[in-house]
Parts: structure tokens; C-alpha cells; sequence
């Protein structure tokens, strides 16, 4: 008991005692950085980034989806020919597209049959 006393009157001290000389340094810190931001010469520079991504966005986005379009194009293009490792002639690939799950259809609700009890499916014998 008397440990953690002493433990927890050390960890006090310490809090206290760092959170002084850490809200000093956040301080100076905080205030350089204010300092730096408000800087004519930094405000010059970021409006002038700011302008030139203004007018190369157009273009950086027409440059992108026609990058998406050609991408999503060769991932649906798998009818290539293709030559195996082994010497043996080529063989066109075939494109094989999954086919989707049957939906189960729901049972109607006037139906006379009812499910089992309990909600289990259950087989019967024979």
C-alpha cells in the first residue's frame, strides 16, 4: 500500500511538473508555426499553389478517367492468346463469367405447409 502511494505522489509530481514545461514548449512551438503560416513569403507560395492546382484539375481529372476506362477495358479483355512456357502452340483464353447465385424464391404466405418447429430443416426418413 505504501508503494503505491509513493508511486502515485511520483507520478503527481511528474504530471504537474511536465505539463508546465510541455505547455511551454507547445506554446513556443504554436506560436513559431503561426508565425511561419502568416509569413508573406509563405502566403504567396500557397496561393500559388492553390491556383495551379485550380488549373491543372480539369486536366488531372479528364487524365485520370481515361486511365479508369482503359484499366476497367483490359480487365474485361481475357479473349487473348496466350503462349504457354511449354512450346506447345498457343490457345486463346477463354473468359468464363461467373454465374450469379438462383435466388430462392419465398414461399407464399397462404401456404398450408409450415416450417418445422424450432426453425430446423430437418429430413425425413425414407
Amino acid at each position: 500500500m505504501e508503494r503505491a502511494l509513493i508511486f502515485a505522489a511520483g507520478a503527481a509530481v511528474g504530471f504537474v511538473l511536465g505539463t508546465r514545461s510541455g505547455r511551454q514548449t507547445y506554446e513556443k512551438m504554436r506560436d513559431q508555426s503561426l508565425e511561419v503560416w502568416h509569413n508573406p513569403t509563405v502566403q504567396e507560395k500557397v496561393s500559388g499553389a492553390t491556383e495551379v492546382v485550380k488549373e491543372k484539375a480539369p486536366h488531372v481529372q479528364h487524365k485520370v478517367g481515361e486511365l479508369a476506362k482503359k484499366a476497367t477495358h483490359r480487365d474485361t479483355d481475357t479473349s487473348t492468346a496466350t503462349a504457354p512456357t511449354t512450346g506447345a502452340p498457343p490457345v486463346e483464353a477463354t473468359a468464363t463469367t461467373p454465374t450469379p447465385a438462383p435466388t430462392p424464391t419465398p414461399a407464399p404466405t397462404d401456404s398450408p405447409v409450415s416450417p418445422p418447429a424450432g426453425g430446423k430443416h430437418t429430413q425425413s426418413p425414407g
